[in-house]
């Protein structure tokens, strides 16, 4: 009998009580704030990064899972007697993480002859970031957990890996500043002229599709363009940062705009922290397949 399991990293942004709710096997990253390498979800929480962040002199940033993570964590699904192991990776653009877990599962092998034939390991470039990729496996784990094999699995995560964009926006730019995904002069102009960006994510790449004065102003103008983007009717999620309030107003407009409310929220992690800062807001949505033609 089958066995599937579906695994992820933390910069899925699915949390370890989502996690645990619908079996998913979770990797956390690694985290460098000055000389130290914490691990994300072992060693903080996200709230407590938060903090970390406001109080560092030291810009923290990520660092990839190691393959010997990922080793020890294909030999604990082994040894739970998993047959079909689904590894959902960030974006290869955007980490090595993706060719560590390919390169573990080579290793693994070697160093567990008798797991040939007994359990597959399928690793998944997510092509995403965040809530991109955590919102379609845990909507895969639900599949999981009410039967579905391993093929309908992989067939549902490349759909929407093919279809999912994250619309979002940062309240400060000083974050996007010092990591150097904004341009200093860019950053400090658009602060000064109350200047806010609202940024859509496909496959990993990042566009500003505009510029909003006022903070009342562009979580409406975000919203509207997340709906004017999506399937009318297909699941979408809500990131939610440092403020909650405007967690809820997005939650209020787009149950207004869709008549639904969100399958999940992602607490935003260090990945998208580091590089937009804590204080954001965003949509999951799902696109039409940009590979149907």
């Amino acid at each position: 009998m089958s066995k599937v399991k579906i695994m992820t990293d933390s910069a899925s942004d699915v949390s370890v009580e989502q996690a645990e709710k619908y079996g998913i096997a979770l990797v956390n990253f690694w985290i460098i704030v000055g000389e130290r390498s914490l691990r994300e979800n072992v060693e903080y929480s996200t709230k407590e990064f938060y903090k970390l962040m406001d109080e560092s002199e030291d810009m923290p940033h990520t660092s990839q899972i190691r393959v010997e993570d990922y080793v020890g964590e294909y030999e604990k699904q082994f040894d739970d007697g998993v047959t079909d192991l689904i590894n959902v990776v960030i974006a290869s653009i955007g980490s090595n993480s993706y060719n560590n877990a390919v390169a573990a599962k080579d290793e693994f092998f070697k160093k567990h002859p008798e797991a040939d034939g007994k359990m597959n390991i399928t690793v998944m470039d997510s092509k995403g970031y965040t809530g991109v990729y955590g919102l379609p496996v845990m909507e895969a784990a639900k599949k999981i957990q009410k039967g579905a094999e391993a093929d309908e699995i992989i067939a549902f995560l490349n759909d929407w890996f093919d279809s999912g964009i994250i619309v979002c926006t940062a309240f400060t730019l000083k974050y996007a500043r010092k990591s150097g995904r904004v341009g200093c002069v860019s950053a400090f102009v658009g602060e000064m002229l109350g200047l806010k960006p609202i940024i859509k994510f496909t496959d990993a790449v990042s566009e500003t599709v505009a510029k909003v004065r006022g903070e009342k102003a562009v979580i409406p103008q975000l919203v509207d363009y997340a709906v004017s983007q999506m399937v009318p009717g297909t699941v979408y999620s809500v990131l939610d940062g440092s403020r909650p309030e405007l967690t809820e107003e997005v939650i209020k407009l787009m149950k207004k705009k869709t008549g639904y409310g969100p399958a999940e929220i992602h607490e935003v992690g260090a990945t998208i922290a580091c590089h937009l800062g804590h204080q954001v807001s965003g949509i999951i949505v799902k696109c039409p397949n940009r590979n149907v033609k």
